[in-house]
């Protein structure tokens, strides 16, 4: 049986509405790529085990299907330890996400290999509306394509998403990666289950908000922000929080990194041709074939001639975090430069109430909400890396 979240079981009060202040030392405030306070906690993570372990929580629209291919892909090459997939609602409705990371699964012959947990299927507190699923990736999120898929009820973990999570950081705590690239909904009920979540996870990447009031399904909000507003701004907020960690053991007394991939990063600093998509996509690979069947039901006409490469940025920049020039071939790590080349760090969180700018991602620059917590957000990006982590998907 799917998992469905209910809010009624849950104190929302509590979590939203009883600010607690977190500490910010000033460093927290210094560039993520260099903070000793970032590297801190990888060295930490990456020390008490022989490879990070990565959870990847989708909503599996075909962006998000070359994202969990990269994992994959560096999974297969021992850069990274796969610890789960976990899905939940947003670009198409949950059964069709189950099926779409199955399908992905079957077809670069890891079925079984690593574990799916199905998630939320509802946002937290109110439906997003009409418009439940993008129409770029058609209803069932892969283009409408209607492609074989395995079955459910064999191939889906019987634990929910949100307590896979919670399974995971409490017995890896201080390793486990999380990347978030769909709605925060199962993200925000792990919080609620293990308020100590953001102080166990060894990082929390997410794919979503923007920086510049720039929106992709409202005026103002970026789609999985927007999908679920309540579960994002759970999230980004120190509401819900221990307030006293004096009995935390050792690696849990700070806030873990929070690295944010905006929505105009996604867009402005990687505008690539849809023709680069083409060149891609013609390597004669299985998993080259079904990204290329699942696009054919995408339109690919006025603002989606460019090829928007969403999940595949933040996803890229989880593995660069994570193993630096060691994605490279030997002979190429001499010339290695960072995936990112610009953050901008500050404290940020989410509105809710605004008419207009619901969803929106608040940049708490002076640190006036006394709930916003410190995040690093992507805008500078190293182009020639991000295509070698693009190449990585199609062969």
């Amino acid at each position: 049986m799917l998992y469905k979240f209910n809010p009624s079981n849950f104190d929302f009060f509590h979590f939203y509405f009883l600010p607690l202040r977190i500490p910010r030392p000033a460093h927290l405030l210094n560039s993520a790529g260099s903070s000793s306070y970032y590297n801190l906690h990888y060295l930490k993570a990456m020390t008490s085990s022989k490879l990070a372990r990565v959870i990847i929580d989708t909503d599996a629209g075909i962006d998000d299907a070359a994202a969990i291919l990269m994992l994959l892909s560096a999974n297969k090459r021992s850069l990274l330890h796969m610890s789960a997939i976990t899905t939940v609602h947003g670009n198409t409705a949950l059964h069709n996400v189950n099926k779409n990371v199955l399908r992905l699964l079957h077809c670069v012959d890891m079925l079984g290999q690593v574990a799916v947990h199905s998630g939320c299927s509802t946002p937290l507190v109110q439906p997003y509306g009409e418009q439940s699923a993008q129409p770029y990736h058609g209803k069932d999120g892969f283009g409408d394509t209607n492609l074989p898929h395995p079955d459910l009820n064999t191939h889906l973990h019987p634990m929910p998403a949100a307590l896979k999570i919670v399974e995971e950081v409490n017995a890896f705590p201080g390793s486990v990666h999380l990347l978030a690239i769909g709605p925060l909904t199962n993200v925000a009920v792990a919080k609620m289950l293990e308020p100590r979540l953001l102080y166990r996870l060894a990082s929390l990447h997410i794919m979503g908000g923007n920086t510049t009031g720039r929106g992709n399904k409202s005026t103002c909000g970026e789609f999985n922000f927007l999908f679920d507003a309540e579960a994002a701004q759970n999230v980004l907020s120190s509401c819900g929080l221990p307030s006293d960690t004096s009995t935390f053991t050792d690696g849990e007394g700070s806030l873990c990194p929070v690295f944010i991939t905006p929505l105009e990063t996604c867009i402005q600093a990687v505008n690539f041709p849809f023709s680069l998509r083409e060149e891609y996509g013609r390597h004669d690979t299985p998993q080259a074939k079904l990204l290329n069947l699942a696009q054919k039901g995408c339109p690919t006409e006025g603002e989606y001639r460019q090829w928007a490469t969403f999940d595949e940025l933040a996803t890229a920049r989880l593995i660069d975090t994570l193993v630096g020039d060691a994605f490279l071939p030997l002979q190429d790590r001499h010339s290695y430069k960072p995936l990112s080349t610009a953050t901008l760090d500050c404290n940020v969180t989410v509105e809710l109430q605004g008419s207009h700018t619901r969803g929106m991602m608040v940049l708490d620059r002076r640190q006036e909400i006394p709930y916003s917590i410190p995040a690093s957000l992507l805008t500078g990006v190293n182009v020639e890396l991000y295509k070698r982590y693009l190449t990585s998907v199609f062969t």
